[in-house]
């Protein structure tokens, strides 16, 4: 009997499933590869032995994915065999693991197992030192990933940083496209601004969120104000003391 991992296209040995906010259970979906004979599959608790499915039999392996509902958060290891039923007997089907098992009244032709996780995936926190990407990690775009041949990092020895230096889009009110900034850990937000080809002392740098603003120091790194998370929320602008005097300077030729 054949016993490789080949029957089970997807998931994957170790892959995580995503269990969506606000949802107690995913559902699964199964691909399997082309194999003669019939199918049966079934899921079995690792965290959590008490959880196990039936054995679900098909006369055929399904070329299309098949669903498999309302799995739980945990470890889980799917069982996958193609069988014939026994001589006189076409339309018996295993309803045990046990009628599967080597000496019992099926046939086995091929056999696979794997484990896959269900559990909710996390924002990745990047940072300019190498840090692990798990498996259950949503990873931003932008950032430098390595594979670790030797396995320290994180799913398949995976670990990420940002780039040194990464290219912030500056968004400048009052205009439509944003100036191509090149940023490291330790530029500082005067530097940005001196960068995107604007005055430190007549423009500042603000965050804004929520209803919420924020002025970014002059003297903060890009690594103090995070600016690689928050990069999209923001934006300069001419500062209050800039605005004022140029509403001053409107007012007297106005008035002459």
């Amino acid at each position: 009997v054949a016993q490789i991992e080949g029957l089970v296209a997807k998931p994957r040995e170790g892959d995580c499933i995503d269990l969506t906010a606000g949802k107690a259970a995913a559902d699964i979906f199964l691909n399997f590869r082309p194999a003669p004979g019939q199918l049966a599959f079934w899921v079995e608790g690792v965290t959590n032995p008490a959880l196990h499915g039936p054995i679900n039999c098909l006369p055929y392996v399904p070329s299309e994915a098949y669903a498999l509902p309302g799995i739980p958060e945990g470890t889980y290891r799917l069982h996958a065999a193609t069988w014939e039923a026994p001589a006189g007997a076409s339309a018996s089907k295993p309803s045990t693991p046990a009628d599967l098992a080597q000496g019992g009244p099926f046939t086995v032709l091929e056999r696979s197992q794997l484990c896959f996780q269900v559990r909710r995936f996390e924002d990745f926190v990047a940072s300019y030192e190498w840090q692990p990407v798990e498996r259950w990690h949503r990873v931003p775009v932008g950032l430098e990933i390595n594979l670790d041949l030797g396995g320290s990092g994180g799913a398949g020895g995976r670990k990420a940083r940002i780039p040194q230096p990464w290219t912030w889009d500056a968004r400048i009110a009052g205009e439509v496209a944003p100036r191509r900034v090149h940023v490291e850990a330790e530029t500082t937000v005067g530097e940005l601004l001196k960068r995107a080809g604007l005055q430190e002392d007549a423009h500042e740098v603000i965050f804004a969120a929520g209803g919420f603003e924020r002025i970014l120091e002059s003297a903060w790194t890009a690594k103090q104000a995070d600016l690689f998370r928050y990069a999209k929320q923001v934006e300069s602008d001419e500062s209050d003391s800039r605005r004022g005097l140029l509403d001053k300077l409107q007012e007297a030729q106005l008035l002459s």
